[in-house]
């Protein structure tokens, strides 16, 4: 059992860092009572770029039985959201009579969520 727990740590030893230092910003900006709007903003752009959301959704994902549905349900909403934003400003669109640009951001936004799809598609092959 504890090799298991030394090998699921080496293996993941970045995950972890990366975590760790986003555990600790959020504490250091509390305690120095930053702005919350920059520390969000702050934390999600290293949380991008670091690939520690898809990595926290990997290993909730890797727990049995119940992983893989909570990371489904984790990552439906997202696609919605994208959909919703791009009817939103749909409808902003229209009311100004950009005909062209809702074509335009249309297809922008279809062609991201098929990419999306493939993504998913060519994952779950490899």
């Amino acid at each position: 059992m504890t090799m298991r727990i030394k090998t699921f740590f080496v293996r993941n030893r970045k995950l972890l860092i990366t975590w760790a230092v986003i555990l600790l910003t959020i504490f250091l900006g509390f305690h120095f009572h930053l702005d919350k709007k920059v520390m969000t903003f702050g934390i999600v752009v290293f949380g991008i770029f670091t690939q520690a959301f898809s990595g926290l959704l990997a290993i909730i994902g890797l727990t049995p039985i119940i992983g893989a549905p909570i990371v489904h349900i984790i990552s439906l909403p997202f696609i919605w959201i994208i959909n919703g934003l791009a009817y939103i400003f749909t409808l902003g669109l229209i009311r100004k009579g950009h005909k062209i640009d809702i074509f335009k951001s249309r297809i922008l936004v279809t062609s991201f969520l098929i990419g999306i799809v493939i993504g998913f598609v060519v994952g779950k092959l490899l």
